[in-house]
């Protein structure tokens, strides 16, 4: 009898204990959840790479289809077409006041964009990748230090930090997603924040690519951020829209 009674209190206690952990775990992801503050249709045809200038009031994109690039107001209307046409474009990030950088995957070049001019230099990067449709797929710039990140979308996912002078100071291997389509560099928290259409996420990582924190949406073809002090912008190449989430306080 008294080892009847001790069976039955362990097995309360497993079933106590289960229904502990799925109570934390739905917890997990609840907070993980990003509030949609809006959505626009943009006439961009799929939009891949998004920037945002230092008052967070236009924005810039790539289109892999047109292969040009747009400015755009923070509501997604096309506020000015520059007079370029890359090969592939699929990220892009303010440089300077005046200058972008283009990330042109089939080439694997960074492209150095004066607006003001139209005048450009291309930059090579050497990296082991045989596959041209799998090549870089964002770019953003440290601001803080002038180092450049870029992401090779898959097979593998790499995070490639830059020096100014566009070699190689180091390459660390991504893990949390099936891909990689676009980054963000963040000045305030000194973060990335990369997003992944297959996995439909938004990931907080620290400068070495580890993850900080992933944030599920419902966005297909999610292939650009951008990212403020209070908010998170994406575009999706799919169906040409710009999506606006509040940013998490963490």
């Amino acid at each position: 009898m008294l080892q009847l009674k001790k069976n039955i209190v362990i097995a309360i206690l497993s079933i106590f204990l289960v229904f502990s952990s799925c109570s934390k775990n739905n917890d997990v992801s609840i907070n993980n959840q990003l509030e949609l503050i809006a959505s626009y249709k943009t006439n961009v045809s799929e939009p891949s790479g998004l920037a945002i200038n230092s008052t967070g009031t236009v924005l810039y994109t790539a289109s892999d289809n047109t292969n040009k690039i747009y400015k755009l107001s923070i509501a997604g209307n096309i506020l000015q077409t520059f007079n370029y046409i890359g090969n592939d474009l699929e990220g892009v990030s303010l440089f300077t006041d005046t200058k972008l950088l283009l990330a042109e995957e089939r080439t694997k070049e960074i492209v150095e964009y004066d607006m003001s001019t139209s005048s450009y230099q291309k930059h090579k990067i050497e990296y082991e990748n045989n596959d041209e449709n799998s090549g870089i797929e964002g770019v953003s710039f440290n601001s803080n230090d002038n180092t450049i990140f870029i992401l090779n979308e898959k097979n593998l996912g790499l995070l490639i930090r830059l020096r100014s002078n566009y070699s190689i100071i180091s390459t660390y291997e991504l893990n949390f997603s099936s891909d990689y389509s676009g980054i963000f560099y963040e000045s305030l928290s000194n973060n990335l924040w990369i997003v992944s259409d297959q996995n439909k996420t938004i990931n907080k990582c620290n400068l070495v690519g580890e993850l900080i924190k992933s944030y599920p949406i419902s966005v297909t073809k999610a292939e650009g951020i951008a990212v403020t002090n209070d908010k998170i912008y994406i575009v999706s190449d799919l169906d040409s829209k710009l999506y606006i989430f509040k940013k998490p306080i963490e």
